[in-house]
Order: C-alpha cells, then structure tokens, then sequence
C-alpha cells in the first residue's frame, strides 16, 4: 500500500506537490510539507518550492514569524536591544532546521519583502542561537558569568570564534547579521517616521519610514552586531575582557 502511495506521489506535477506542500504547511503539518517541496524540487528549481521548503524547516525548527516579532517587540522594555534577539531565539527548538530553512532562502532568485524579512529574522535568531549552543556551558539558556567562556570554548562541537565572526560580519553568508540588519532597513521600510540606519561592521546606510516598533527591531540586530564587534575587539585579548563581553551579548542578567 505505501508502494502505491509513494508511487503515486513520485509521478505527481511540480505544481500539485507545491499545492500540497502549501495545504500541509497551513495545517502545521511541517514533516509532510517538507516531503512535498523536497519531491517538487526534484522536478523543478523554483522559488515557490524553495520558499515553501524553507517555510516548512522553519516550521520544524520552532521559528514562527508572529512569535518571533512578538518576542521581539513586546516581550522585553529594551526592544532596541540585542537582549531582544536572544529573547526571540528561545523559541528555536532546532537550529540545524532553522538553519536549513535559511539556507533555502538565500537560494531565491527573486525574493519579495516578505522574504527579506523572513530570512533576516530566521539569520539573527540562529546567530543568537549558534552563540547561546557554543557559550552556555552550564546549559540555564542564557549567557552568564558560571559559564565556562575562553578562546576555544567548544571549538571541537562548534565552528571556532575566527569562522563565527567571519560569518556574522560578511555581506554574503546566509547567517550574516551585517546582511540582516540590512535586509531589515530594506524590508521593513514603508510606513511611519523617517529615519537612517547604518549596519554595524560596514557602516552601509539606508533611509526609509518606519513605525516605531519596526526601527527598534532593526537596531536590535544592529546592537546585536555591535556587541558581536566588540567582543571580537577583545579576541585574544584576555580571557576575562572576552567573557565579559561575551556575556554581555544577550542582556539577560
């Protein structure tokens, strides 16, 4: 019987197995969603596909787009903060699945907006997240001073401090937050009061109108980039200039 299914499904069009994937993913039903898009990109290379698999990782990886804002624009008074980051990044349950779903959003060819701004939320949440699986090594999901930061904390489970930084700064990695903070200027833009915002590792500005509640979330990832910089300022520099740094990523003590 799952011979016939499978078979079934195996000679169904790109198109329905979209269409499918997209019903399942309205469901929540995000395992057979991401089967669906995976047969349809076998078939076709298409945006649609791509953007419905990665709807359905992120649905895996516990990332929700309404959470997630929520989180950050109301669930902290320093909204403008990185603290609100790693507030959000709490709700990540997977974040070899986020990242997945970030991978698959970098690929679009013409992406929209809307998926700038998923992609920059789901890229500073796995930043907050990668920092929160290397440095929180007494486990209490949080950045504090029992935690057993140095140079090489978890460089053999973890990319080392070097290849994180290289990746959080560059305008091109999929887990960029120079990328994101920019992506964010450009997404969010459209409504409410004027402002500039300049990226924080290669100070790149953008003018737009945003409400208020949209600007903090963009400087929340900028302050996040921020800390990030000053803390690799401190790289090599001293164990203890380093933790302190490092602790004070997340805002949360």
């Amino acid at each position: 019987m799952f011979e016939a299914i499978d078979s079934s499904v195996n000679t169904t069009s790109a198109g329905d197995l979209i269409s499918e994937g997209y019903d399942r993913l309205a469901e929540a039903d995000y395992a057979t969603a991401l089967n669906r898009f995976d047969r349809a990109l076998e078939k076709e290379n298409s945006d649609k596909a791509r953007r419905g698999r990665a709807s359905a990782y992120a649905g895996l990886s516990g990332f929700n787009m309404f959470t997630i804002l929520n989180a950050f624009q109301n669930d902290l008074a320093a909204a403008n903060s990185s603290a609100s980051v790693f507030q959000a990044c709490r709700k990540i349950t997977s974040l070899d699945n986020l990242n997945n779903a970030i991978n698959d959003m970098a690929l679009l060819s013409e992406p929209t907006n809307e998926d700038l701004l998923f992609r920059a939320l789901m890229a500073s949440v796995s930043a907050a997240k990668t920092i929160i699986v290397k440095y929180d090594t007494n486990l209490n999901s949080k950045l504090d001073n029992p935690d057993q930061i140095n140079f090489t904390t978890n460089d053999n489970k973890t990319q080392n401090w070097e290849t994180l930084y290289a990746n959080f700064s560059s305008n091109y990695s999929p887990n960029s937050i120079e990328k994101a903070y920019i992506e964010l200027s450009i997404a969010l833009n459209g409504r409410g009061s004027s402002w500039t915002t300049m990226s924080p590792f290669n100070s790149v500005t953008k003018s737009g109108i945003y409400t208020q509640a949209n600007f903090n979330l963009i400087e929340a990832v900028g302050d996040f980039g921020q800390k990030i910089k000053e803390a690799n300022s401190k790289y090599s520099n001293s164990v203890s200039e380093f933790k302190t740094a490092i602790v004070a990523l997340d805002g949360l003590n």
